[in-house]
């Protein structure tokens, strides 16, 4: 097959510059890290970790949040920015085509001979040009592969805003649960306080008590019952935190969240039911699960984008080949072109940097430290997480024995209480010392609420820094 002269120099040209790429990029490899030893059976999470506590009210307000929560929907516009960002880096590895209309007039003073020429010249055309980078030396793919990684770690930073969000919302609506059982059990502190206020003041009036049992009691009582609107305020305050947090709109933020009820007490005892179960978690930590934590996995694929913007930059430094045509058809009311005649027009051009006053070296000398400022932050939230994953085995053992230590100061101080009516009803002591062991078993309770807490809030922070099965 015969090539046309025309199309000679520029085949040369090409098979000149195809086979001197020979540059091989240096391939993305994972920082060496010192982790512990795995466990000896790999340990698992599931995603929805919430149902762990057994409560259908966490569980909804949970989905809640991650519909409506207003974090979660920039999270997710910032995949959407990421996405975006991979189809335009893909776009220049394809052809680049335009339609091309283009219209003009010209005037020129022509002497022929002994006749002089002033006639205007307009002309039109309307065709397409085609402009394709031949990617050489894998700079756009070495861009292309750093938006995919990017748009990697926004989906990767997305589920790490869900876990924060599902965890925060597990958190504050246990907070919750435990302040309507204080206020209850408050409440019901300073109901048997007033009857007992209202007793000794019967007997002091009936000259068989004394008003100082009275005055004791009526101190005692208002003591109790101001303790009542500070956890009111609480309750309400919390409630505000996570209906904005589930992402109520502002008609519905004034109405409340719906929970159960808590039953009665027993004693001064934490309430009964529709409290959130503590559920048992394991007391080790896997390193593949940290290493696939969001915020961890994140870091990485930044990392990974970092170094391929390194080799992005760095060819740079070799030249640019463009191939061109444009074609199309042209209309003139110059008397040597008649009709609308096709055109074309072809060409490749190659162009290198010879001298810029350092500007790629520049870039590559940013891309590098934008990489190793990305290595420091991968390996620091590596550390974090693990960090994470040991504190939260030491508040899981440290609220299981606070509980406990709690529980049966409790039960001390209600036995306690017993003993002291037995010695009112045989006449040793007074109502207030039946009174006083009353508000301690009182202040134990609330311990106890606040323990219990502890309890949840330390699982749901176990189940974050392993990862939430993500």
């Amino acid at each position: 097959m015969q090539i046309h002269s025309r199309f000679r120099p520029f085949l040369i040209l090409l098979s000149l510059v195809t086979a001197s790429c020979s540059t091989v990029w240096p391939e993305y490899e994972r920082p060496p890290l010192e982790l512990p030893t795995e466990p000896a059976k790999p340990l698992s999470i599931d995603r929805q970790w919430w149902k762990a506590f057994e409560d259908p009210t966490l569980n909804t307000l949970v989905d809640e949040a991650l519909l409506h929560n207003w974090d979660l929907a920039k999270a997710a516009a910032n995949v959407a920015e990421a996405r975006a960002a991979v189809a335009s880096a893909k776009s220049l590895l394809s052809p680049r085509v335009d339609g091309v209309i283009n219209a003009s007039s010209s005037q020129r003073q022509l002497t022929l001979g002994s006749k002089e020429f002033d006639d205007v010249v307009s002309t039109g055309a309307v065709g397409a040009a085609v402009n394709w980078e031949i990617d050489l030396w894998d700079r756009i793919r070495q861009m292309n592969d750093a938006a995919l990684a990017r748009f990697a770690a926004s989906e990767h930073a997305r589920n790490a805003t869900t876990l924060s969000i599902s965890t925060l919302v597990a958190d504050t609506w246990f907070q919750l649960r435990v302040l309507d059982a204080k206020l209850l059990v408050t409440r019901a502190a300073a109901a048997n306080s007033k009857s007992v206020t209202d007793l000794e003041f019967r007997r002091w009036k009936a000259q068989v008590g004394t008003e100082l049992a009275y005055i004791q009691s009526l101190a005692e009582y208002k003591a109790t019952e101001a303790r009542v609107p500070v956890f009111e305020e609480a309750v309400s305050q919390t409630e505000l935190a996570l209906k904005l947090l589930v992402g109520r709109s502002p008609r519905a933020i004034g109405e409340p969240v719906p929970r159960p009820s808590l039953q009665k007490l027993r004693g001064e005892d934490l309430p009964e039911g529709s409290m959130p179960t503590v559920p048992q978690t394991p007391r080790e930590v896997d390193s593949i699960l940290l290493l696939r934590r969001p915020d961890v996995a994140s870091a990485e694929l930044l990392l990974v984008a970092a170094h391929a913007d390194v080799n992005s930059a760095r060819a740079e430094f070799y030249p640019r080949l463009t191939l061109s045509l444009l074609a199309g058809f042209v209309a003139s009311t110059s008397g040597a072109i008649s009709g609308m005649p096709l055109f074309w027009e072809a060409g490749a051009g190659l162009v290198g940097p010879i001298f810029d006053g350092g500007l790629v070296q520049s870039k590559v000398d940013a891309a590098e430290a934008r990489r190793q400022k990305a290595l420091a932050h991968y390996q620091y939230t590596v550390s974090l997480a693990f960090r994470d994953a040991y504190q939260a085995l030491v508040q899981l053992d440290a609220s299981d024995r606070q509980f406990k230590s709690i529980k049966e100061e409790l039960d001390v101080r209600k036995r306690s209480i017993v003993l002291a009516e037995k010695s009112y009803d045989a006449g040793r002591t007074s109502k207030f010392e039946v009174l006083s062991e009353t508000v301690k078993a009182l202040n134990s309770a609330l311990l106890l609420a606040d323990a219990r807490f502890n309890q949840l809030a330390a699982r749901s922070q176990y189940y974050k820094a392993l990862g939430g099965g993500f």
